[in-house]
C-alpha cells in the first residue's frame, strides 16, 4: 500500500477543539465509509483517523485537538495546527468498520469526534434509501461539545421517515431536545428494540458498558458492532 500526499485545503473549527478538516489528493480513491486514513507524521509515526466523506479528490476528517497535558499526542496537535496548503503523507484508505448488507435497520452509539464512522455510515446508506431505519445516539459531556447539528436537521428534513437522532449530555442540563444523563442511562428498550444491528465507536472501556447494557436490553452480542479507538 502506497504513500500519497495529503493537502490541507480548508479547517473549520466545530468547537473550541474539535476541526472539520479537507484534504485534496492527487487522484481520487476508493472509499467505504468507516474507514480510516493513516498519517505518516515525522518523529511521530503513524497516526489514523476515519474518514467523514470522500468527494472526488477530497477527504473530509474530523479531528480533535488533544493537548500534551490532558493526555493528547502530538499527532491531533500537528494536524489540527496545520496551515491551508501544508501538505502530509499517509497511507489510504483502510479498516474493517462497516455495514453488513443485511436490510435491517440500524442503530448507531458514540462520542465526541468518535462520531465520524457512523455519520459516514449514515451518510451512505441513507442515501440509498432501502426504507431501513437509521438511528443516531450522540453523546457528549458539554452542550458546547455539540456539533453537526444543523446537519442532522437537514437529515432528518430530508429523510423524515428513516433518519431520527437523539443528543445525551452528561454533565449539563437537559432541555426541549437534549436529554441530561449518561448514554447507559438513556439507551432503555424502548430507544433500542427496534433495530436489527448496532454500531458503536468509543474507547475500549466505554464500548464495554455500553454492550453490557445492550445485552441487559436483550440484545445479542452477534447483532453488535464495534471500532475501539485508544
Amino acid at each position: 500500500m502506497g504513500i500519497i500526499i495529503a493537502t490541507l485545503s480548508k479547517k473549520i473549527a466545530l468547537t473550541d477543539d474539535v476541526f472539520e478538516l479537507h484534504y485534496t489528493f492527487p487522484e481520487k480513491k476508493d472509499f467505504i465509509a468507516g474507514q480510516f486514513i493513516t498519517f505518516i507524521l515525522s518523529w511521530v509515526g503513524g497516526r489514523s483517523y476515519s474518514i467523514l466523506e470522500f468527494n472526488e479528490h477530497e477527504a473530509i476528517l474530523i479531528i480533535k485537538r488533544w493537548p500534551l497535558e490532558n493526555g493528547g499526542r502530538w499527532g491531533s496537535i500537528i494536524l489540527c495546527d496545520a496551515k491551508i496548503w501544508d501538505e502530509f503523507k499517509c497511507v489510504w484508505p483502510v479498516g474493517h468498520f462497516i455495514l453488513t448488507d443485511k436490510k435491517v435497520s440500524r442503530l448507531f452509539i458514540g462520542t465526541g469526534t468518535w462520531l465520524v464512522p457512523l455519520y459516514s455510515h449514515i451518510l451512505q446508506w441513507l442515501a440509498l434509501e432501502d426504507g431501513n431505519k437509521y438511528q443516531l445516539v450522540f453523546w457528549v459531556r458539554y452542550k458546547k461539545d455539540l456539533y453537526y447539528l444543523d446537519k442532522f436537521k437537514e437529515l432528518k428534513q430530508k429523510y423524515p421517515d428513516t433518519f431520527y437522532y437523539h443528543l445525551v449530555v452528561s454533565r449539563d442540563e437537559a432541555d426541549w431536545l437534549i436529554h441530561s444523563g449518561y448514554v447507559t442511562d438513556f439507551l432503555s428498550e424502548k430507544v433500542v428494540h427496534d433495530f436489527g444491528e448496532y454500531y458503536l465507536c468509543w474507547a475500549p472501556a466505554m464500548i464495554e458498558s455500553v454492550e453490557k447494557k445492550l445485552n441487559e436490553l436483550w440484545v445479542w452480542d452477534e447483532n453488535i458492532y464495534f471500532e475501539k479507538y485508544v
